[in-house]
């Protein structure tokens, strides 16, 4: 889509003629990004670089963000493909295929797209081309400019097919970069992003590119060229090394490469071989601690003036030996360059002061300690949160990146925080710890995606640091609390508290209440069984009462029996008298005696006394037999009374003084007058009116017991 504007702009300024160039052809170091680094399409369309160090990418899926440590794409609503990206103040602005929109960051780090009819006048998604003041190469005609930037006197012109040209201000091409020579991963360039002086961002067809120039550490050669590096040494501008393949040389500049010389021929000193492996940092430095985690180089490297390098895995760092002590002076982590040193054998040779090479894995490498220690001298950018998200059973959540404290839930089962400083630094590996969890750092790492699984409930801080080149590392250290379950929070415990001692208070309540129940029930009970014992003494006196006046009328009656008996004896003694003397016996005196002895017989006082005795002993007797009998004469009442005494036929009539024969007569007219059966005894009839008596008497005394108890209970509650 560029082809006719570079065209253009070539031909309208062929006649300027061609300026002469003093530039030089620079070094460059070159990272490439595929598919799975950046996990989204292969095909990218555009480039922008915000301020803040973030790379936005148009993507076929949508708009990827970079922040130099992780890469995060976001999908427009239609999913549909992004075609450019740009920026103004703190907004993204993309163009897709069918749509315009607006991309913003809310406060939990994520960016949200809002769709738009048009975009502001002010946002530009193509500035327009500079004029390019030279002819463009046949051999960048022929592989179809598309697109072109420019650094003060350079020039990166993408093409369709043949990758990246830089070139002078004359149309010299400095650098031919492509596939061919495997520094790029794909010829087909969409676009090209100025990120600073120093660097630019690429976008391919398939990948992107990020080309530094003029590096603190770059390749000098791959390894399948010249081999493993076994020895080298500097001689004016040249570089000699030996491998295990042989020898070579080439001089440090740009675009330079190693040719094989004949040492027959052209012969060179090597230094002598360090014996590097058999020197120990406890017999140069006598404080470890100053060392850190070189304390365990595993290989140490003189280089003069009490300086040494110290590596440990792939990593390596210069101390100076000030009286034992080691003071850094800088380090390198190979990871930040995708490389890894040998893992046997030299690994570092010292050219110079400052010029130092490194046998890696993907070839030799060149360091320039001072440009190394320069870059590192401005202020270093602080790691950032960039994003802070945790699962659960619910879903996926974000928290604030602006939290003071990340607070998750204790049934959260991931949590993931995304930090990243910016694309501006050369170093992007990241380490970190849990404190609380674990006491020893990860192992370095280039992503700044840092997950972790469920926390036990507790305070924690998340410490992660970012690699530098000298100094003290930056760190972030946002505070994690994992909050109880609801049952084991402060309110939980103060609930708990409170209920304890509402079921304590509650139990005593109900403890003193049964003490006091037991010591009323067993007042209650002494009570009881005093007034029982009380009606039981009642009841026996009662008993002794009416066996008494039973007894007395037992007594009285059998003293009246006998007395009529022997009045009748002495009337029938008259009678015989009366009849033996006939007129002999004066008749006034036979009268007036049986006058005086039947007065005696019939004397009603007697009976008065009898029945108060009677009543006495039975009580309502009489009183219950007339109200059940109405028609009862008082004639049957005293036999009634007398029967019931238990006394015999013979004794009523004595009392009654009449014959045995009338006593019988009127037993006969008051079984009738009662109603009674044949089978049914008189006397037992009669006698049963006392024990119904006797009865009724009891059912009063428990009635007017339990109507004392209920009234006393009855009382105690209210």
């Amino acid at each position: 889509m560029y082809k006719l504007p570079i065209y253009l702009f070539a031909f309208m300024f062929t006649f300027l003629g061609v300026r002469a160039s003093s530039v030089d052809v620079p070094n460059i170091f070159i990272k490439n990004f595929s598919v799975d680094d950046y996990k989204a399409s292969s095909q990218n369309w555009g480039l922008s670089v915000a301020p803040d160090g973030i790379l936005y990418v148009a993507n076929n899926i949508g708009l990827l963000t970079f922040d130099g440590n992780t890469w995060k794409h976001y999908e427009t609503p239609d999913k549909s493909t992004i075609k450019g990206v740009t920026f103004l103040n703190d907004t993204i602005y993309t163009i897709s295929e069918n749509s315009f929109g607006s991309w913003a960051r809310d406060n939990m780090g994520v960016m949200r797209y809002h769709k738009l009819n048009k975009i502001p006048a002010e946002v530009k998604f193509k500035e327009p081309p500079a004029p390019i003041p030279f002819t463009l190469p046949d051999e960048i005609l022929h592989a179809q400019p598309s697109v072109f930037m420019t650094i003060d006197d350079l020039y990166f012109i993408g093409t369709q097919n043949r990758g990246l040209y830089i070139t002078s201000l004359d149309g010299t091409i400095l650098r031919h970069l492509s596939t061919q020579d495997q520094s790029l991963p794909d010829n087909i360039v969409r676009a090209i992003c100025i990120q600073d002086a120093q660097q630019i961002w690429v976008a391919f067809d398939n990948g992107l590119s990020q080309i530094s120039f003029d590096p603190a550490l770059m390749i000098l050669g791959k390894r399948s060229e010249t081999g493993k590096l076994k020895n080298a040494i500097l001689q004016n501008d040249t570089l000699y090394i030996q491998t295990n393949t042989g020898y070579f040389k080439r001089t440090l500049k740009p675009g330079d490469s190693f040719v094989p010389v004949d040492f027959n021929k052209e012969p060179f000193y090597l230094p002598s071989p360090v014996v590097y492996d058999i020197l120990q940092v406890s017999s140069i430095f006598n404080n470890s601690e100053s060392l850190g985690n070189f304390a365990d180089a595993d290989q140490i490297y003189p280089i003069g003036n009490n300086m040494y390098w110290l590596c440990v895995d792939n990593e390596a760092g210069l101390f100076l030996n000030e009286n034992g002590t080691g003071t850094l002076k800088c380090r390198v982590l190979l990871n930040n360059y995708s490389m890894n040193m040998v893992s046997r054998d030299r690994r570092l040779f010292a050219l110079n002061d400052t010029l130092h090479l490194i046998s890696a894995m993907q070839g030799i490498l060149l360091i320039d300690i001072r440009d190394l220690i320069g870059s590192n001298l401005v202020a270093g950018t602080p790691l950032q949160i960039s994003e802070i998200e945790y699962v659960d059973k619910h879903g996926t959540h974000n928290l604030p990146v602006n939290t003071e404290k990340i607070t998750l839930p204790h049934n959260f089962q991931e949590l993931t925080v995304y930090v990243g400083s910016t694309i501006f630094t050369p170093n992007h590996q990241i380490s970190y710890m849990i404190e609380g969890v674990s006491s020893d750092w990860s192992p370095w790492q280039k992503d700044g995606k840092i997950s972790f699984l469920q926390l036990p409930e507790g305070k924690y801080t998340l410490k992660v640091r970012k690699y530098v080149v000298r100094g003290p590392y930056l760190e972030v250290a946002p505070p994690i609390q994992v909050c109880p379950p609801w049952y084991n929070t402060v309110w939980a415990w103060i609930a708990y508290i409170l209920l304890t001692g509402i079921i304590a208070k509650l139990g005593l309540d109900y403890h003193l209440r049964n003490l006091r129940k037991e010591e009323e029930n067993r007042k209650e009970a002494e009570r009881q069984a005093e007034e029982q014992r009380l009606q039981q003494m009642k009841s026996e006196m009662l008993e002794a009462e009416l066996q008494i006046k039973n007894n007395e009328l037992s007594l009285q009656t059998s003293a009246l029996v006998k007395r009529n008996q022997a009045i009748q004896a002495l009337l029938d003694e008259l009678e015989r008298q009366k009849e033996t003397l006939g007129d002999r016996y004066p008749n006034k005196l036979y009268i007036r005696m049986k006058d005086l002895m039947e007065q005696s017989l019939n004397n009603q006082s007697d009976w008065l006394l009898f029945e108060t005795y009677f009543n006495s002993a039975h009580q309502s007797f009489i009183e219950r037999l007339r109200q059940q009998y109405s028609d009862i004469t008082s004639g049957d009442l005293r036999i009634c009374c007398l029967l019931r005494m238990n006394l015999s036929t013979k004794e009523i009539a004595s009392l009654l003084n009449v014959s045995v024969r009338a006593i019988e007569l009127r037993r006969y007219r008051l079984r009738k007058r009662l109603g009674l059966d044949g089978d049914t005894n008189l006397i037992d009839f009669l006698m049963s009116f006392k024990n119904n008596f006797l009865e009724l008497i009891f059912k009063q005394l428990f009635i007017y017991q339990s109507i004392t108890q209920l009234y006393n209970t009855n009382e105690k509650e209210l």
